[in-house]
């Protein structure tokens, strides 16, 4: 702490997140007009009885851009805290994380003289929408608003007072109390031109999944908006019979904005965020936002029963069709297919690695129709494949595959291996990438010439893109 001292008018950012710093510093190290180009502050398990004083004496820094407290000490009022807060003179980003302790908030409405410099604030603890609207009264600059934690039961949303700031540009909110009705009261009381939302929510309300409320939402209310993602986790005891969701109608595929699923071990979640590039679009390759949907599994359930996995599966298909999967674990050849069996409509499939154990359950796959639903399926990718065989089982369920993205087999050579592939393809595959670590412009040269003296390709181009060597033939 001493060398700090001397260097007091060098230091741009100090981040303190262990308790017995926090204390060294709060003792020893004095905050003053020395610390001229100090920037940014993170101070994380900072004590009730002390953070009022500290932050009081933050007010002599004249270049304090950025403040971001993180503790579990603070509870109950925060009135004084807010306050010492805004009276901070340039401060331009501030963050207080209170870790879900109960607080309440009872600041009046700012006057002219009170006004904060503050153009980014992230509110993460318990607050009322009353609440919020007192505080951000102190924040004419407000350009960003980043919110989590809102209050269980909280009946002020509908008397909260409009939130009106003309700088206000993007909203972020995570919640799990609040149903899409009170979203969309809160929603109807911003008088911005919000250009980005981002939205977070777990309460249990499928009606975050009507695609025309959202729709209409937007028209009406949201006109400038030009960012915007939906985040809804479903957890495993939720029951749908209802109608299917359209986030594919022409008004989401205007706006490159597409649904998408995750199953993980307690939850499901539905992901509505603009499109991006997938690992199987290939240079031109035009994309059909109408077939997009991807679900991505990232708990297989292996060595238990799958009724829990193909209960979600049988979920969301009540929603959305499913024409990509990405399986993000080791699966078993067993798994996969019970799976597969469940979705008729998959073009592509992407895998981790495959695994050949039998089930222990007694489940009897592959069936007639898993069988039919994967040769439908056209590119295939395994990520870390360990034997052949799981290349071998794949060409097999999948016999018009056209794009096969693979890694080189570790233990033998490129040549070999490229060579057992182009032996082993069937007559629609067209196009085959493999990741070799070592892959180098005389590795093109030389896999060409082999190709070219043992006839393996004709009228083919071979190229590299960092370590991945693509293959493309008619």
């Amino acid at each position: 702490m001493f060398i700090c001292q001397q260097i007091k008018h060098q230091i741009y950012s100090i981040n303190f997140q262990i308790p017995a710093h926090i204390n060294e510093l709060l003792t020893s190290f004095i905050i003053d007009s020395s610390l001229n180009r100090l920037q940014s502050l993170v101070i994380e398990d900072i004590q009730s009885d002390t953070i009022l004083s500290f932050i009081i004496a933050l007010k002599c820094l004249p270049r304090l851009f950025s403040l971001d407290i993180r503790t579990m000490h603070i509870m109950g009022n925060l009135n004084d805290i807010y306050r010492s807060i805004f009276a901070l003179p340039t401060l331009k980003y501030n963050k207080l994380h209170l870790y879900g302790n109960e607080c309440s908030i009872s600041i009046p409405l700012a006057t002219g003289k009170q006004f904060s410099t503050i153009e980014y604030l992230e509110i993460a603890h318990y607050y009322t929408f009353d609440e919020l609207s007192d505080l951000i009264s102190y924040t004419p600059k407000l350009r960003r608003l980043n919110l989590s934690h809102i209050n269980q039961d909280d009946s002020t949303i509908e008397t909260m007072s409009p939130i009106n700031l003309e700088n206000l540009t993007s909203i972020s909110m995570y919640t799990n109390y609040i149903n899409f009705d009170e979203f969309e009261t809160f929603i109807q009381n911003i008088y911005s031109e919000l250009k980005t939302l981002h939205v977070t929510f777990s309460y249990q309300d499928i009606t975050f999944l009507d695609a025309y409320r959202w729709e209409e939402l937007i028209l009406q209310y949201l006109s400038q908006l030009k960012k915007f993602s939906l985040k809804y986790y479903e957890n495993r005891h939720s029951k749908y019979s209802g109608e299917r969701t359209q986030f594919n109608s022409s008004f989401w595929i205007e706006r490159k904005l597409i649904m998408n699923m995750e199953i993980n071990e307690y939850k499901i979640l539905y992901l509505v965020s603009p499109y991006r590039k997938r690992w199987y679009e290939y240079k031109n390759c035009t994309v059909d936002y109408l077939e997009s949907t991807q679900l991505t599994i990232n708990y297989v359930f292996d060595g238990e029963p799958a009724d829990c996995l193909l209960m979600y599966i049988k979920s969301i298909l009540n929603r959305v069709q499913i024409y990509h999967l990405d399986i993000q674990r080791k699966i078993s050849v067993d798994r996969l297919m019970q799976i597969i069996h469940l979705l008729p409509d998959l073009i592509t499939l992407k895998i981790n690695s495959l695994s050949f154990y039998r089930s222990f359950f007694k489940e009897e796959f592959p069936t007639t129709c898993s069988i039919e639903h994967a040769s439908k399926i056209k590119k295939v990718y395994i990520e870390n494949m360990q034997t052949i065989e799981e290349i071998y089982f794949l060409l097999y369920i999948c016999p018009h595959m056209e794009f096969l993205n693979l890694q080189c087999l570790h233990g033998t050579t490129i040549e070999l291996f490229l060579r057992d592939m182009l032996n082993k393809i069937n007559k629609d595959m067209r196009l085959l990438c493999i990741y070799v670590s070592k892959a180098d412009d005389n590795m093109i040269k030389r896999l060409s010439t082999m190709i070219d003296n043992e006839k393996l390709l004709s009228n083919y181009t071979i190229h590299r893109e960092l370590n991945n060597i693509y293959f493309q033939w008619k």
